[in-house]
């Protein structure tokens, strides 16, 4: 793989003027990129992206066609991102609400997103970037009622109750044995049967041929584990894919720690794993304007770093009824995003927020803001590729986030306010 030298961020990060180690840059005005130089790995065009997906960020492109992420492409790319995240391509019997993506009647690829054939265009035009393309995957449940009827839709090959749990609506997200057999609003599927595994597997193949990079997979903690007497993860990650799941709050709610982390432990042995509540508790810090003391979740409890994806918000957070983030400032979420997505080893994804903030008005289909081209977010995605391989000092002081790498470091303001501060170079680490 050829090489080039690329200039690392100093100091970045949204209105602010600072001095760390004695070496001064105003944020606000400078360059994306400053001071000492390593090397990096040079992909597609010399867009300097991380040659893997677990290396790099996410762009989530929420409800847009791929005809439009692919015509993007070259945004996406000069913005710092490595991989695009599509919304589920999976064929569904709604109207054109976001939510009805994730609410399918099988395992046939082709919706108002795209069709096979646009998935294969656009997987060929992303080469040319080194982009790498994530499609979101609903494997946990099909289409119908919390009671677990089926929706008229659902594909003939999967309408046999053998292939569902059958044990009625979940009623205590605390409980793990509700979790993984019960409906969370629609049928949930027998992740444990044969013919359920070999129908997913058979559609992660499908979606490999066409030149997809990666899976995201939808209510990973609803699907049982091997210690839980199922071997769906087993099978269905066994593809030389990219792997992540979203696993919201933890894997059995407010269940004892042991078992919680037991059981992220054992997901993380097939799949990298969503954060969700150390990405709410910096972006809720950054909403009330504090410096959260927490320096993680996972990774404090037995998860490595590199197996971790971060957000400031997701779809969930914005576009469900009581999203909680659809009224927080971009400012505020693209500050929590920085800090994120410049920690070592991790990965962050970042929202194109629908333009819509109502429920009921957020379509598939519709392309999202386009926000992600600013150049405060490009630069927290270049230092991210420009830090790959390199340790980190997270640390805090004068009301700023720090995060130190190997060869420059990101300070985010906790107030948004323009402000000269000074703050520790963690350990020495970043060369002044």
């Amino acid at each position: 793989m050829n090489k080039r030298t690329i200039s690392v961020i100093v100091a970045v990060c949204l209105i602010l003027s600072c001095v760390i180690g004695g070496f001064s840059v105003n944020a606000a005005n400078s360059p994306s990129t400053t001071g000492a130089s390593i090397d990096v790995q040079e992909t597609g065009a010399d867009y300097g992206l991380a040659k893997k997906c677990e290396d790099g960020n996410i762009l989530q492109c929420f409800n847009w066609k791929l005809s439009d992420i692919k015509s993007a492409l070259p945004t996406i790319a000069q913005a710092g991102f490595t991989s695009v995240q599509t919304s589920p391509l999976q064929r569904h019997d709604g109207n054109s609400g976001w939510y009805w993506l994730y609410q399918p009647t099988g395992f046939t690829l082709g919706n108002e997103i795209g069709s096979q054939n646009d998935l294969k265009s656009l997987c060929t035009e992303a080469d040319k970037y080194g982009i790498k393309v994530i499609v979101d995957v609903v494997a946990n449940h099909l289409a119908g009622s919390k009671d677990g009827s089926w929706a008229w839709a659902i594909e003939n090959d999967m309408r046999n109750s053998a292939y569902f749990h059958n044990q009625g609506a979940c009623n205590n997200y605390d409980n793990r044995n509700d979790l993984i057999y019960k409906n969370i609003g629609m049928p949930d599927l027998n992740s444990e049967n044969t013919y359920v595994q070999n129908k997913v597997v058979t559609y992660i193949n499908t979606l490999k041929s066409a030149g997809v990079d990666g899976i995201r997979w939808d209510a990973a903690k609803h699907i049982g584990l091997p210690s839980e007497n199922c071997q769906f993860w087993p099978k269905v990650t066994n593809n030389g894919l990219y792997n992540y799941g979203e696993i919201l709050d933890a894997p059995a709610g407010k269940s004892s720690a042991a078992v919680n982390n037991a059981l992220i432990q054992e997901y993380d042995d097939y799949m990298c794993v969503t954060d969700e509540t150390f990405s709410g508790t910096i972006t809720g810090a950054i909403r009330d304007k504090s410096v959260a003391k927490s320096k993680g979740n996972w990774n404090q409890r037995g998860v490595a770093a590199n197996r971790i994806v971060y957000w400031g918000e997701s779809h969930d957070t914005y576009s469900n009824g009581d999203g909680w983030t659809k009224n927080l400032d971009q400012n505020v979420i693209d500050r929590a995003y920085a800090i994120l997505g410049a920690r070592a080893d991790s990965q962050a994804m970042y929202l194109s927020r629908p333009s819509s903030k109502d429920y009921n008005s957020i379509y598939a289909g519709n392309k999202g803001s386009t926000h992600f081209t600013s150049k405060e977010v490009a630069a927290v995605n270049q230092f991210h590729n420009a830090m790959i391989g390199t340790p980190e000092v997270y640390t805090s002081g004068n009301g700023c986030y720090v995060i130190c790498r190997g060869g420059g470091a990101v300070i985010v303001s906790a107030s948004g306010s323009n402000v000269d501060v000074t703050v520790k170079n963690g350990d020495g680490i970043v060369p002044v």
